[in-house]
């Protein structure tokens, strides 16, 4: 953030805090970053998150909750804009995740860093294509659930109807249960249409943390996960096993372990990747991931 920047949001929050003094504001900021070297091929240096979160909540004369976030990054500035109803919450902005895209982590994943989703690229939360996204997220018995609509684009060439995603968590004798799928339907001709799902599941038992994730592309790829993971001599570990049924299946094994201290935590991930029908694809690969928040 440059100085006029950092300026013009002090003199915001001044005012905003001026204004409305049972208000909250927060500020909160995170970065991540890996050393990675595959086959030997090379250390390689990269950032998957340099980003400052700004938070702001009050509540309206009506007495409903109104919160604004703000996440500032090199790649953008998104701002998402909540209201508690009473009877769910209104989300609009284009800081508006997908509903399937904030609840499809893998609890069979146990690494610092690399949790989002599938390990193969063939499957698609629907996030990025929705652009700017209207959310609604409630709870009912015990099942809490979050539906999302993006925005319309009317390029004929790489354009889309408006993305619609819908996913819901709940818990069952303990384990805790997620599923959700998107509908991305294109407008070009020849591009095919895709509801792309997931199902996970999460469970504890006598110290142990067993996972397992199912991602369905619906464009004729599909990943299955599972995993276990615990704490051993004051660090987190974990093993993950995947297959990527593909046009050429490929399966994963992944151990991860961790150590959070405090304002930073550290972790070692090693993946080897094993691709049906030869060798020429396989690879073994090492990152090590810092973060830092505050």
């Amino acid at each position: 953030m440059n100085r006029s920047k950092l300026i013009g949001a002090t003199a915001l929050a001044s005012v905003m805090a001026a204004s409305a003094a049972h208000a909250e504001m927060s500020i909160s900021g995170l970065y991540a970053g890996t050393l990675s070297d595959s086959d030997g091929g090379g250390l390689a240096h990269a950032f998957s998150t340099n980003s400052i979160y700004v938070s702001y909540s009050d509540s309206m004369d009506n007495g409903m909750g109104v919160s604004v976030n703000m996440s500032v990054t090199d790649a953008a500035i998104k701002t998402d804009v909540n209201i508690d109803t009473g009877m769910g919450t209104v989300a609009l902005g284009n800081g508006v995740d997908s509903a399937v895209d904030g609840m499809d982590g893998s609890p069979a994943c146990f690494s610092l860093n690399l949790c989002g989703s599938a390990l193969n690229a063939n499957y698609n939360d629907g996030d990025s294509i929705s652009g700017n996204s209207i959310g609604y997220k409630n709870s009912i018995g015990g099942v809490s659930f979050n539906i999302t609509r993006g925005m319309e684009n009317t390029d004929a060439a790489t354009g889309n109807s408006p993305v619609m995603s819908y996913a819901a968590s709940t818990s069952i004798m303990g384990a805790t249960v997620k599923a959700g799928v998107s509908q991305i339907d294109y407008k070009a001709a020849g591009t095919a249409d895709v509801d792309p799902s997931f199902v996970t599941v999460g469970y504890s038992l006598a110290g142990l943390s067993l996972g397992y994730a199912m991602y369905d592309g619906d464009n004729g790829g599909e990943e299955t996960q599972m995993g276990v993971g615990t704490s051993m001599m004051g660090m987190d570990v974990g093993v993950t096993f995947a297959t990527a049924d593909l046009a050429t299946d490929v399966d994963y094994t992944r151990i991860s372990v961790g150590k959070g201290m405090g304002a930073a935590s550290f972790g070692v991930d090693y993946t080897e990747t094993d691709e049906a029908g030869g060798t020429d694809n396989d690879s073994d690969a090492w990152q090590f991931t810092y973060v830092v928040g505050f």
